[in-house]
């Protein structure tokens, strides 16, 4: 029996999942990690640290229709569930905590262990405190988003966690998309219901356990005198997940971010240029092309636009870099 961390993240994202990999080494020594790859195994992939299981080997008949159905980010929030399952037997875990990829531990996992003692599933909220309406992310907003968030959850298993896990496979396998209008939030907004439909559901809400790009507003992010990274003062942060970042460009825009205190954001900031230079250090994998999944297609656009999109990406650098500095 063994405690398991894992991610799920599609090829061109594998850089990602071995940072968080090396994270888990130092905070997580006698954990044990598995990428979760939303794709097929290619035979010219780098050497990987660390145990990689390929979306074929978890034998779902219907696969190949989910690859159809979904986008690249879709299909690999869809699976989720599907991997927890498999990994959980493969390894005969008796605790399972997931991870989005684009995340990075300060401090070990011990609480959350410690909660799966007594709990079949935690869950991690995305909004804990009441929003100003007049913020861009405001309360109506996890109405489609999510009141849970995917990048961070766990469970032990037992029936509690089977049926949660059974529920959630259900649903992502045909409704795990983004369509916001018609009450879609990918795989995140099913999480809404477990609380409800499961029993034994811990709700981590303590503050530094998760900070994430939907919390940031709520709670100040600075360094202590020793160095350390604490939230709201007096917390220590766990857990930071990143959102949207960008190999290729290294950047990673911090988008609705009104309201965000200008040190919290300078502190983001530079962290998150730390973060990304890190991963430069993992290289031949740009060259992957997702297999499975839809890749989004961008509209082509003329001289003009092209141009005005460069000037508008080199404006909100200068903002950035003026607001948070």
């Amino acid at each position: 029996m063994t405690q398991l961390v894992y991610t799920v993240c599609s090829i061109s994202q594998i850089p990602f999942a071995l940072a968080l990999g090396e994270d888990l080494q130092k905070y997580e020594p006698n954990t044990q990690f598995v990428i979760g790859l939303a794709d097929r195994l290619p035979s010219d992939l780098p050497a990987i640290a660390f145990p990689i299981v390929a979306a074929d080997e978890l034998g779902l008949p219907f696969l190949s229709e989910m690859a159809n159905r979904y986008t690249v980010d879709e299909l690999t929030r869809s699976l989720k569930p599907y991997f927890a399952s498999f990994l959980a037997k493969k390894y005969q875990a008796n605790k399972i905590i997931f991870l989005e990829s684009q995340t990075q531990l300060f401090q070990s996992l011990s609480k959350t262990w410690e909660i799966l003692n007594e709990y079949d599933i935690v869950l991690s909220p995305n909004i804990t405190q009441q929003r100003n309406p007049k913020h861009p992310i405001n309360e109506p907003s996890f109405l489609n988003a999510g009141l849970y968030n995917a990048g961070f959850w766990g469970y032990k298993p037992s029936t509690q966690a089977e049926s949660f896990l059974t529920y959630w496979k259900e649903r992502t396998k045909e409704k795990g998309y983004f369509d916001f209008c018609h009450g879609f939030g990918a795989e995140q907004l099913w999480l809404n219901f477990i609380p409800i439909f499961q029993e034994n559901v811990y709700i981590q809400s303590e503050i530094g356990v998760h900070y994430h790009p939907y919390n940031w507003v709520e709670n100040p992010l600075t360094m202590d005198e020793k160095g350390n990274y604490v939230i709201a003062q007096s917390f220590p942060l766990q857990i930071l997940q990143w959102q949207n970042l960008s190999l290729a460009t290294q950047k990673g825009y911090f988008k609705n971010q009104i309201g965000v205190s200008e040190s919290t954001l300078k502190t983001l900031k530079k962290l998150q240029n730390v973060y990304l230079s890190n991963l430069k250090k993992y290289t031949g994998f740009n060259s992957f092309v997702p297999s499975m999944g839809k890749i989004e297609q961008k509209a082509s656009k003329n001289f003009l636009s092209t141009a005005i999109e460069k000037g508008c990406l080199k404006m909100i650098d200068w903002i950035e870099e003026f607001e948070v500095q």
